[in-house]
């Protein structure tokens, strides 16, 4: 037996005996904290061979048994819920979860959203605005390029390279992507659109792989709330400060022409530890932000004592057990993420 199969079984009968239910009581009093989650697309790779698997956490099947999970053994809050709390309104429930997704993806508004609506949970979309009605992201032309395109050479910002294998084609993508994520966005689209509008032709349902504004409305009368994740979705540590602002600046007047409302919350893209400094946080604090959130595991707590937080989120993945993910939603995950 490995020992990833090993842990899993361990993990089967702790959860069977009771053990990560005790796990999560030692936390459950807590009315100042809560769980973060964090999802992007929610989709079964063979139904969509045109995007990359990298940005699936979970298959539609794995996720209503996590949202069946949550509606009968945590309590699911809002975004609302979780604003009014931080400024010193009605404490969260105990075992308060909060379950957001980054990006935009078509699988938000097909499979996210009506499986929340029937365990009675209210997400929050973090949107890159830029690529609303665009149909794909960035990265998934570049992965489009690479593996859709039928080409043995690939010429590129970083030099000719084979693809001719699927080894290549792994490794030249994850070279273009590190590359185009330093680059401006101009510079970027100015490579990976007319490649791809010349290299690659999908149907017209294959293009449709973000929300729309009408859909984001819609997703809106529905109980979705919609927040910013900048205007490209760039590394923000990668760009001048002055250029963070103005994608936060535009991401959040865009959601405010288009819905009506921007909430004071954001979503680093990343998340992570290199995505992050302190002079963004504050320029973040500067424009009105009030909840900050990270991709860092850990559970969130909030301070109404102040009316700025950076709150740590939970990232899932594909071949999670549910005891996997029930472990994670108890006071343990702090000490595991030190």
């Amino acid at each position: 037996m490995t020992t990833s199969a090993w842990k899993n079984s361990l993990l089967s009968i702790m959860e069977r005996v009771g053990v990560i239910n005790l796990l999560q009581r030692t936390g459950s009093n807590d009315r100042n904290s809560l769980y973060i989650l964090t999802y992007h697309r929610v989709e079964r790779p063979a139904e969509i061979p045109w995007l990359s698997e990298a940005d699936i956490n979970v298959t539609p099947e794995m996720f209503e048994e996590q949202m069946k999970f949550l509606s009968a053994r945590y309590h699911p809050v809002s975004i609302e819920e979780v604003l009014d709390a931080a400024h010193g309104g009605t404490p969260l429930p105990g075992d308060a979860v909060l379950v957001t997704v980054d990006d935009g993806y078509r699988s938000f508004y097909d499979t996210i959203q009506p499986v929340c609506q029937t365990y009675g949970i209210s997400p929050l979309l973090f949107v890159s605005t830029a690529f609303v009605e665009k149909g794909t992201f960035w990265w998934d032309k570049v992965y489009q390029i690479v593996f859709l395109s039928g080409l043995n050479e690939l010429d590129t910002p970083i030099g000719r390279r084979s693809i001719a294998t699927l080894k290549e084609k792994q490794y030249v993508l994850r070279e273009l992507l590190q590359a185009l994520k330093n680059v401006s966005f101009s510079q970027l689209t100015e490579w990976v659109d007319p490649i791809h509008s010349e290299l690659v032709h999908l149907s017209e349902d294959q293009e449709h792989n973000t929300v729309t504004w009408d859909e984001l409305r819609e997703l809106r009368a529905k109980g979705v709330a919609v927040a910013s994740h900048t205007h490209t979705h760039p590394l923000l540590t990668r760009i001048s400060l002055e250029e963070a602002r103005r994608e936060v600046k535009v991401s959040q007047e865009l959601i405010k022409r288009e819905l009506g409302t921007a909430l004071p919350v954001f979503a680093f893209p990343d998340g992570k530890m290199r995505a992050v400094n302190q002079n963004l946080i504050d320029m973040l604090n500067s424009e009105g932000f009030e909840l900050v959130f990270l991709l860092q595991d850990g559970r969130a707590r909030l301070h109404p004592e102040n009316r700025f937080h950076t709150l740590p989120r939970l990232a899932m993945w594909p071949d999670q057990t549910l005891p996997q993910f029930h472990l994670r939603l108890t006071p343990l995950i702090n000490w595991m993420s030190s």
